[in-house]
């Protein structure tokens, strides 16, 4: 007890208390780590303070619709160039200045009400809802996600004397070709053309052109030779979507390349990711099937490229994410790895299913986190049908034998323990809702705590900025903000709203203590201190509290203290946060004092005659409007009475 008088304490009598051990309401707040909190709301941790979180503003001055937002996400192109892309009724539209602006093509394409899933690859964004045909977005040209083929069938006639062999019966089968270059199935073989009894030419007419929307701007016409009627070789490329006709004068021993047979298009998909050069998708009409791209270009699905997951009633593919350079499946009942030792030969691969005994129901949430330094994926967790809270699936490596893959210690530890009666609060009903982006070793995650919509956000800090935390992660919760879905752009977080609003805020670096005006119920409780282990049976008159704090502004911040469990409000106290001091032009002399003022201070909060075993702390900013606090360590002073 080093030598201090045996009556008095001062805990701890080494260091500090500090405050980043984050929200606990799973354990009695008398038992908690010091720097753990039975209730906080709106706070963030940072090297062992809490402080008040920043306030959100909102990023358009107009509704940009008067609907739920399906979707936001941020397009980042080859340039490094990025645009916030959101998705509300049916449209899909993007930020310019503080608007948001409908991209013409776009309207009222989607299903208004069925969440978006996108992916970037080559410089497309891929947008599906599982609901209509997917589509891309390069910034400029919004087109269909796959290459479809002609519908129709082009005609033939004789154009006289030519290069086709006389008797010749000839088709003719028309190609579309994207501006990447990567070409359709081809269409409908036209009726059958024979040369008369000399060589001749064909005029080949009606040719099929398609809409904007395809994003075709070539076409590839094929026929067959004359000795060969089944297979269609390459005849010309018509570099454009407009001519309808072409004059085939084109020997047999001169045609080109044999037409494809195989290059399908993406299923109705509403997960979608892109791993190791290849676009894996789920099929909301086969739901439990991956499908996945042709190697190195994500446009076209042959038909045999799937792979099956679980069953067909209780284990559907919900998402999708990397770990280990292999495929991670979320389903709803289980969670599998695709193991994938080379991408290009999809006969290696196999499906293992992980020892995790979770599942999981949102796409929007597969987010790729640290924690104690392994690498792992932080989903929201599901057993048997119900929400368990979110867990971290992590594993050593991927082990294969001889004769069968197996997993080796790939399993998930949920993260969420300490908040699980907060978990249980989560509806049920809109699990599928859950979002999250990962922001400067934070994880924000946003869900349905109460209602119909997403009105809560929890964040989870795994940042390692006190060395001494004994946590791995935190957990606060944000009230006040209510946003379907989050993303990362121009270096902060931002917000599409889950009401009918149609605004869209940035959630940090805002620099404002206020939510869009509204004040912003900040606090945090300590867990109860009982003081020295020794001491814990002992009565005693708590005498002060030292705290550490920023001269936020010129306002009051509250401490609150109570003891014993007490239910009431405590007793409150009121800290002046003014940072004091007057410079050049602004002071009055004979008044003011000279200075800059000081950024922090020592306060020393006087507790009266409080007595008790156990004593509980609060910070607050008042619940007022553009009013923070930040508390860097506190310790205190108390006085043993004996034994009551």
């Amino acid at each position: 007890m080093s030598k201090q008088q045996t009556f008095r304490r001062l805990y701890p009598n080494k260091e500090s208390i500090t405050f980043d051990g984050g929200l606990d309401t799973k354990f009695e707040k008398a038992l908690l780590p010091d720097n753990e909190s039975p209730d906080c709301l709106n706070v963030i941790f940072d090297n062992g303070s809490v402080a008040t979180r920043e306030g959100v503003t909102k990023v358009n001055t107009a509704a940009a619709v008067t609907a739920v937002f399906d979707g936001l996400y941020t397009r980042r192109g080859n340039a490094a160039d990025e645009t916030m892309v959101a998705f509300a009724g049916g449209h899909m539209f993007t930020l310019t200045g503080t608007s948001f602006v409908t991209v013409p093509s776009a309207q009222s394409v989607f299903t208004a009400g069925n969440r978006i899933a996108a992916e970037m690859s080559e410089n497309y964004l891929f947008i599906g809802n599982g609901g209509v045909t997917p589509y891309k977005w390069n910034g400029t040209e919004f087109t269909r996600h796959g290459v479809y083929a002609p519908t129709v069938t082009a005609t033939v006639a004789s154009n006289g004397a030519g290069a086709l062999t006389a008797s010749g019966q000839y088709q003719y089968k028309v190609t579309y070709v994207n501006s990447a270059l990567v070409e359709s199935d081809v269409g409908p073989a036209s009726a059958t053309f024979v040369i008369s009894t000399t060589s001749g030419q064909n005029t080949v007419s009606a040719i099929p052109i398609t809409h904007v929307s395809m994003g075709i701007i070539k076409r590839k016409l094929y026929r067959n030779a004359s000795t060969d009627t089944a297979t269609f070789k390459l005849v010309t490329t018509i570099a454009d979507n407009t001519t309808t006709s072409y004059n085939d004068n084109v020997a047999d021993s001169a045609l080109g390349a044999t037409a494809p047979t195989d290059n399908g298009v993406p299923p109705l998909y509403n997960a979608i990711f892109f791993h190791r050069g290849l676009m894996f998708m789920n099929d909301t009409a086969n739901p439990n099937y991956v499908f996945y791209s042709t190697a190195n270009q994500p446009y076209t699905v042959p038909s045999t490229s799937f792979f099956k997951i679980g069953d067909n009633t209780s284990d559907l593919v919900k998402g999708f994410a990397a770990y280990d350079n292999h495929l991670v499946v979320f389903c709803e009942r289980s969670t599998w790895i695709n193991y994938m030792p080379d991408p290009a030969t999809p006969s290696g691969w196999r499906q293992l299913r992980t020892n995790s005994p979770y599942g999981s129901k949102s796409p929007y949430c597969m987010l790729p986190i640290t924690i104690g330094g392994a690498n792992v994926i932080l989903h929201p967790a599901l057993l048997n049908n119900n929400f368990a809270g979110f867990a971290a699936l992590s594993g050593m490596a991927l082990d294969p034998s001889n004769t069968l893959l197996t997993v080796t210690s790939a399993g998930s530890d949920l993260q969420s323990n300490r908040i699980e009666p907060d978990m249980y609060s989560v509806q049920s009903g809109y699990l599928k809702n859950i979002s999250g982006v990962t922001f400067k070793n934070k994880a924000y995650i946003t869900l349905t705590y109460s209602g119909t919509t997403n009105n809560r956000i929890y964040v989870l800090d795994y940042s390692m900025s006190n060395l001494k935390k004994s946590q791995a992660v935190s957990w606060v919760p944000f009230t006040g903000l209510s946003f379907a879905q989050m993303t990362v752009y121009s270096g902060a977080v931002y917000g599409a709203s889950s009401t009918t609003s149609g605004f869209v805020y940035k959630l940090t670096g805002t620099g404002v203590y206020s939510d869009d005006g509204t004040a912003i119920n900040s606090y945090y409780w300590t867990k109860e201190f009982s003081g020295f282990d020794e001491d814990t049976n002992y009565y005693k008159d708590f005498r002060y509290v030292n705290i550490l704090i920023d001269n936020a502004g010129s306002y009051f911040m509250s401490l609150t203290y109570r003891t014993d469990s007490d239910a009431g409000g405590g007793n409150v106290l009121a800290i002046d946060l003014t940072p004091g001091g007057s410079l050049w032009g602004t002071m009055v002399f004979g008044s003011d004092d000279w200075g800059g003022g000081m950024n922090q201070k020592e306060y020393r909060a006087f507790l009266g005659s409080t007595r008790g075993k156990r004593l509980q702390i609060k910070f607050s900013n008042q619940n007022a409007v553009s009013q923070r606090f930040k508390v860097h360590r506190a310790n205190f002073a108390y006085n043993i009475r004996g034994y009551r």
